[in-house]
């Protein structure tokens, strides 16, 4: 995990007070922060476990069923303790949740692989793929897996730096095969793809100390502070489909990634009431999609203080990456002018006119809070301008056929020059809808301007298709043309 500057802070998870406990709800969270090979953390990821715990804690998952390991996981045996200690009680049904922060390290083997280190300062150990499925794999009930790392993508075959080397492509190798695969009951959620960063930041005087832009969002779209920023249905709840969809555009800096069969029935703890305040809350967006004539992002907010300031900061996504060394950083006026505004719903029009370039592109606003010259960072989002008048095609390939649906996946490559809402569909040869990849979801920056997706064969109940020809369907609009692109492959072929 890498972060932006340096920082150290005391945590103080909020175990004192008591809510009604959800009995068929059980959270592990684990922050690993000291290590023998690599740099420590310290407790600059501790304010994970405080956020995110206190969010459970608001959700009535209750202090029996909430447990914390923070720093003092080292080996195998230690965290298949701490699993056992947690989840024991599991039945089928019941949800058990690990969340687990750590370093991600690449394989030196070049395989695209990657390793989570366990390390409690004494002891450190490599964790796999297939290590962290064997540890919770005897877990009865569903399970969800949520990794905060560098390159965590990977223990899922998400984003790997080798895109030629996929589950589900002809010249695969069985080393990039997915545990997670075949058992439906196992539900990963992972902070970045196979070959990016996971950030983190920290703010001086921040009680919860450190904590990861992935973290953050997690339990701000679970109502930390309030309603639920993942409600994208607005009906209270949340699926883990819709907490994935807000992760995309909530964390711009990595692209979280989500192996599930079921996620758009599986519920997740949602906070009763805010647990935590800060000075900014209630953040609402418009459209994140701008185009170049009218590139201007509608946004509202709600301040708790007063002598509140708030400061702008745009990242560019240029050359691959997002460029944080010349990123702009500007005040909001404030309510008269001053730059300090009074409690209450403020509303904001942010124009972006002359700080883009002609051919569009990728943005990351960030939003902080200043009070008594302590900064914190309230919200992020990921911003995207499509250009005028650019010619673009969309174009479409499906890595080879899908010959063992459920057990392995086929990589969907979808290229697009530009910034666009996409949409991409699974149908049978008789032309009905197994399944949507994707629904107008804001396409992501990446290193190689493609859109990759993953089917794993199996239709929106999460059951395998029947074997037979099927057509991946994307499409989208750039201006007023509307773009097309289809592909077909072959599930259960020879």
């Amino acid at each position: 995990m890498k972060k932006i500057r340096a920082f150290a802070a005391s945590m103080l998870l909020l175990l004192s007070l008591s809510f009604p406990a959800l009995a068929d709800t059980r959270a592990l969270l684990v922050a690993c922060s000291d290590f023998v090979s690599q740099m420590d953390l310290g407790a600059a990821i501790s304010g994970n476990l405080h956020m995110i715990g206190s969010a459970f804690l608001s959700a009535g998952v209750g202090l029996g069923s909430l447990s914390i390991e923070d720093g003092t996981i080292g080996t195998q045996e230690a965290l298949s303790a701490a699993l056992h200690d947690a989840f024991d009680e599991a039945v089928e049904g019941d949800l058990s949740i690990l969340y687990l922060c750590t370093h991600g390290i690449l394989s030196s083997a070049d395989d695209g692989q990657v390793y989570l280190l366990l390390g409690d300062g004494q002891t450190e150990t490599p964790l796999g793929a297939q290590d962290l499925y064997d540890l919770v794999s005897g877990i009865q009930g569903e399970k969800l897996l949520i990794v905060d790392a560098c390159y965590s993508g990977a223990l899922i075959g998400r984003g790997m730096p080798r895109q030629g080397h996929l589950p589900g492509s002809r010249d695969a190798e069985p080393a990039f095969f997915s545990p997670f695969l075949a058992d439906s009951s196992v539900h990963v959620l992972t902070s970045a793809s196979g070959s990016e960063s996971s950030w983190y930041y920290d703010s001086e005087g921040l009680s919860t100390g450190a904590v990861s832009y992935f973290a953050s969002a997690l339990s701000s779209g679970l109502g930390l502070y309030g309603a639920p920023e993942a409600d994208l249905s607005g009906d209270g709840l949340v699926t883990l489909s819709e907490l994935h969809r807000y992760l995309g555009v909530a964390v711009p800096s990595s692209s979280s990634q989500l192996l599930s069969t079921r996620a758009d029935s599986l519920m997740l703890p949602v906070a009763k009431g805010a647990m935590l305040t800060r000075p900014l809350m209630g953040f609402s967006y418009g459209t994140s999609l701008l185009t170049a004539d009218d590139p201007s992002l509608d946004f509202s907010f709600t301040v708790t203080r007063d002598a509140a300031s708030v400061q702008y900061r745009l990242v560019d996504y240029a050359d691959g990456a997002w460029d944080w060394n010349s990123a702009r950083t500007f005040l909001d006026g404030g309510d008269d002018g001053s730059g300090a505004l009074c409690p209450g719903r403020k509303q904001r029009t942010l124009s972006l006119d002359g700080l883009m370039p002609e051919e569009g592109g990728y943005l990351m606003l960030q939003v902080f809070s200043i009070v008594d010259e302590q900064v914190l960072l309230c919200s992020e989002r990921l911003i995207a301008v499509q250009p005028q008048l650019k010619e673009t095609a969309l174009r479409l390939l499906c890595r080879g056929d899908l010959r063992r649906p459920g057990l392995e996946e086929l990589p969907i490559d979808v290229a697009l020059s530009v910034p666009a809402e996409l949409t991409v569909s699974v149908f049978d040869a008789e032309g009905v809808l197994i399944r949507r990849l994707l629904a107008s979801q804001l396409t992501r920056p990446s290193a190689d301007g493609v859109t990759h997706l993953y089917w794993d064969g199996r239709d929106a109940d999460g059951e395998a298709v029947a074997p037979g020809e099927y057509t991946i369907a994307a499409e989208t609009r750039v201006g007023a043309a509307r773009l097309k692109a289809t592909a077909q492959t072959v599930v259960g072929g020879a």
